[in-house]
């Protein structure tokens, strides 16, 4: 009886070291802390802009265009409609950081299925996969986005989509990659000698291998996806006016830079916020998630 009380109370202070281990490293991750804080703040001042702003970001003020920034009740400052530029800055958070997130999540999904197929089926599959993923790699995506908008016309969901089917091979072949050394370990070998199907493998072995790179990449994914789809939307291929989004606010603040800089200063800082905060939490969750932290 005192035996078994001894190794659970040591079964126990051993969960408690791993528990402050893990406590302590994720206290030590500057990224995770620096990134996650800037995403956190991003998104709940998205989600909260009619709390933080009474304003409507599409009323016009054509008596006040062109405010500097630091004008009492304006802040900001106002576009060339006099429309509040904090307010649209709120408010284009929702559609900027939401088409990133989705066309992170529809690239990075489709690329695991295409890389986890193609890395562990056999040559023929993986052929053909392969040889399609350089079809879609000979696109721009910028000529991509411009198909996609001809054949449905110009809107948020169709460039996010544009930039997500023009960024999945680069995501399957990464994915490839992993799955191609993951193969040769040792216990893989061994499920496949004793008869386990490829199906359970993939499901049971290879995936769960994979997934803190698919975390930590899917995030990393999202800021570029944000650059992308402000890009779209910056020559007019996205989001379309009044909706409030920041490559859209950049593309009408160019005319005015000579006048007034700070209508493009602030949009442009959000979308480099945005950018650095989900790639350092990218890298955070990837030194946490990583075989070699635990």
């Amino acid at each position: 009886m005192a035996n078994m009380l001894e190794e659970i109370s040591e079964v126990d202070i051993g969960s408690t070291n791993v528990k402050h281990k893990r406590s302590r490293r994720l206290r030590r991750n500057g990224y995770l802390v620096a990134g996650g804080s800037i995403v956190a703040i991003l998104v709940l001042a998205s989600l909260c802009a009619p709390l933080i702003t009474p304003i409507n970001p599409n009323i016009t003020e054509l008596s006040a265009p062109l405010l500097p920034i630091g004008t009492p009740h304006h802040w900001l400052g106002t576009d060339s409609l006099g429309r509040d530029q904090w307010t649209r800055i709120l408010y284009g958070g929702r559609t900027t950081l939401l088409s990133g997130v989705l066309a992170s999540l529809i690239s990075t999904g489709i690329g695991v299925v295409f890389g986890i197929l193609a890395g562990y089926s056999g040559w023929f599959v993986d052929t053909i996969i392969m040889r399609f993923m350089d079809i879609l790699m000979s696109f721009p995506f910028i000529l991509l986005a411009i198909l996609i908008v001809a054949f449905w016309g110009p809107s948020t969901f169709h460039a996010l989509l544009a930039i997500a089917v023009a960024n999945v091979p680069f995501f399957a072949r990464i994915i490839r990659s992993e799955v191609l050394k993951v193969k040769e370990l040792e216990f893989i070998t061994a499920s496949v000698a004793i008869g386990a199907s490829q199906w359970r493998i993939i499901v049971r072995h290879v995936f769960p291998m994979l997934l803190p790179y698919i975390i930590s990449t899917l995030f990393m994914n999202i800021g570029f996806m944000i650059s992308q789809t402000s890009a779209l939307s910056f020559l007019g291929f996205g989001t379309q006016p009044p909706t409030a989004e920041w490559g859209a606010m950049l593309a009408e603040a160019q005319t005015y830079l000579s006048v007034r800089p700070g209508v493009a200063i602030a949009p442009g800082i959000a979308i480099v916020v945005a950018v650095v905060g989900f790639n350092l939490l990218g890298l955070g969750l990837k030194k946490v998630l990583s075989p070699s932290a635990s």
